[in-house]
């Protein structure tokens, strides 16, 4: 879920790029939060 708001932040702050890079900051945070949320559930799942 991370991850698809992440990419739709980013897809929604493309055409209105104001010169601020804060939007774009936090849609890279929670892109890779969720990258790093599906990797740990991978390890987990393989683990059991």
């Amino acid at each position: 879920m991370a991850m698809v708001t992440g990419l739709l932040i980013s897809l929604f702050t493309m055409g209105s790029d104001g010169g601020s890079a804060e939007p774009h900051i936090f849609a890279i945070l929670l892109t890779l939060t969720g990258i790093g949320l599906r990797v740990e559930a991978a390890i987990n799942e393989s683990r059991a």
